[in-house]
């Protein structure tokens, strides 16, 4: 094997368990809508948006707002967009210390690493403040290469970039949005890491689905 590929949120990234998100108020709630309403755009609309079809968060938020009919004046939509960005970058500055160990761990294996991820404009903006970019290359966003998981041209994209064949390659997620099924489909070794969010996962191959439980497990298990 010659390289891993990580997915970033849940995997290298933790939002959704931080202290900040749960006492945060929610998503439809701070654009003046109902979860129901939320939900069933995000349901017709969210891959697109993973996928390009908006430039900027304003352009997301704006495109939502307008679709449920949220009572938010334009300003207040800018200003919600703005502090959401804000917390984007919060989120994408914050890595712990145990995930820059098992990187390097990793690396010392002699492994490459890289990473794909579903992702919306405002967190490829804030990537910039993200001290993973320095330990990861190439990088993939859904939104940039208009390809998201689980669909199998983000993974061999991927791969053409790292110029190595995806049966060379483990990909390492928490499992959403079927990305573990959809990197086993390429042909890629696909890891489920359990560290952050412990999820039921789609997995239809008939070799067993490789769990890392911790963080530090991880290593010991690309062999």
């Amino acid at each position: 094997m010659k390289a891993v590929f990580f997915d970033l949120f849940e995997t290298l990234i933790t939002e959704k368990t931080r202290k900040d998100f749960q006492t945060r108020a929610p998503f439809h709630e701070r654009l003046g809508t109902t979860k129901d309403k939320s939900s069933l755009w995000w349901a017709e609309n969210g891959d697109a948006a993973m996928t390009g079809r908006f430039s900027d968060c304003l352009a997301h938020f704006t495109d939502l707002c307008a679709a449920v009919k949220s009572p938010l004046t334009k300003d207040e939509i800018v200003m919600a967009a703005q502090e959401h960005e804000v917390w984007k970058s919060k989120v994408l500055s914050c890595v712990e210390p145990q995930i820059f160990e098992m990187l390097r761990a990793v690396q010392a294996r002699g492994l490459k690493v890289g990473l794909i991820s579903n992702a919306l404009p405002e967190e490829v903006l804030a990537w910039r403040f993200c001290p993973l970019q320095d330990h990861v290359d190439p990088v993939v966003f859904s939104c940039s290469v208009g390809v998201m998981k689980p669909d199998r041209e983000i993974y061999k994209l991927a791969c053409a970039r790292m110029r190595v064949q995806p049966s060379e390659v483990y990909f390492v997620g928490d499992g959403g949005y079927d990305e573990l099924q959809g990197a086993a489909s390429v042909g890629m070794r696909a890891v489920q890491a359990a560290w952050y969010q412990d999820r039921d996962v789609e997995w239809s191959c008939t070799s067993p689905l490789v769990r890392a439980n911790s963080i530090t497990d991880l290593p010991e298990l690309l062999c």
